[in-house]
């Protein structure tokens, strides 16, 4: 993993999406570099000036009030709405938070230092200004990492506002949906698991946690639990990071060498099977087949411990009819009719989003010519875009093999 992230690194010590492919750095994707290279050399060798160039990057790129200049693109569409509508007062463009918010997170880097100073400011200009639910949850947690436990608690007490509670589990979404569902995948967007992890985050990392904390964090845990899958990942890599490390913390912060418990499932049609969780079994997965599906099964704990219990379901299904988001369309064109030159054309390629989002994420084109045919030696292949949310691919001229 660290060898593969180096190859996206630029000269200057940034790093972006396509790497050097790519005119400059991307200010939040080198944030995080850092703070995944700083996390990972506790377990594994990194050199240290892969750290110190990202680092130096960012100092160059930050601005007076603390806060980092935006450079590079970012192909996160939910992050990218996020990142133009985050102001600062007196500034004539939008403040992009994520990359100091990431760089804050970096709990392992000198809280002393210039850098670190001057992001806190920045930080702090932000907290009254900020409407976004996701940038409060990442400013939370960085003032709980700095010591900060007056802003971390505002910020909280914000957050708990508009916590969404049901059934003694609490998350967060950035946009409110029914706290209830009665489908078995219901289909829980990336971007809450992360927020809601971040949460978690900021209330186990507060220099002072209560009794309180810890039974809105239980809430927490119940609901990002019953997001997992079947491997014990979530949506995506980025909110699985957080989640798992949320969860983690959770579990330190909860753990007790004492306590056993015996775990009983079964079923109406004489199905058994018992699980015994102590001291040595209290990280070895116990799992067991459940041959009565469909069926209902019965779960019962005698004892005291904590335990997690999960039920898999496998299944095939048609896959639903997608909504239509792109639209394409495809003209060609001679370009030399004459007889000497009758198998040359241009093809226009013209693609254009029409989904629910403002924008969409990255998009991949892949144009394959029929069988038969080849790109000829001196053609262009020009890309732009046009008016709206089109983008128009110009293909130069095609010769038929001959």
């Amino acid at each position: 993993g660290k060898t593969m992230q180096l190859l996206y690194k630029h000269r200057d010590g940034s790093y972006s999406v396509f790497g050097r492919q790519d005119g400059e750095g991307n200010t939040w994707l080198t944030a995080f570099v850092v703070k995944s290279f700083s996390q990972a050399r506790k377990y594994i060798y990194v050199d240290d000036r892969n750290v110190q160039d990202a680092l130096r990057w960012l100092e160059q790129n930050q601005l007076p009030s603390g806060c980092f200049a935006t450079k590079g693109s970012l192909f996160h569409s939910f992050l990218k709405v996020n990142e133009d509508t985050a102001w600062l007062p007196g500034m004539s463009s939008p403040a992009p938070f994520f990359a100091p918010v990431r760089v804050w997170h970096v709990s392992l880097l000198p809280t002393q230092g210039k850098l670190m100073q001057a992001t806190l400011r920045c930080l702090q200009q932000a907290v009254h200004n900020i409407t976004n639910i996701y940038t409060e949850a990442l400013l939370a947690y960085a003032f709980a990492l700095a010591g900060d436990y007056e802003t971390t608690q505002e910020l909280l007490y914000k957050l708990e506002e508009q916590a969404i509670k049901s059934g003694g589990q609490i998350h967060w979404s950035p946009k409110p949906s029914s706290p209830a569902s009665t489908e078995f995948w219901p289909g829980t967007q990336s971007v809450d698991i992360e927020l809601t992890a971040y949460v978690l985050l900021a209330y186990l990392s507060k220099p002072r946690v209560h009794t309180g904390d810890m039974t809105i964090a239980a809430g927490i845990v119940a609901w990002l639990t019953h997001q997992q899958n079947a491997y014990g990942g979530f949506a995506s890599t980025q909110d699985t990071v957080v989640a798992l490390q949320a969860l983690a913390k959770y579990a330190a912060r909860t753990f007790s060498t004492s306590g056993q418990a015996l775990v009983r499932v079964k079923s109406q049609r004489g199905f058994g099977k018992t699980f015994q969780v102590n001291r040595q079994k209290r990280l070895l997965v116990q799992q067991a087949a459940l041959i009565e599906v469909p069926g209902q099964f019965l779960v019962q704990v005698h004892g005291s411990s904590c335990v997690f219990a999960q039920t898999v379901l496998r299944y095939h299904e048609p896959p639903p009819r997608a909504a239509v988001t792109f639209t394409l369309r495809v003209n060609t064109e001679l370009t030399n009719c004459s007889q000497a030159n009758a198998h040359v054309l241009t093809i226009h390629i013209l693609a254009s989003y029409i989904g629910s989002r403002v924008t969409s994420n990255m998009v991949m084109l892949e144009v394959s010519l029929l069988s038969g045919f080849i790109l000829a030696p001196r053609s262009r292949m020009l890309v732009r875009t046009l008016e709206g949310p089109a983008c128009l691919l110009l293909l130069g001229a095609i010769h038929v093999r001959q």
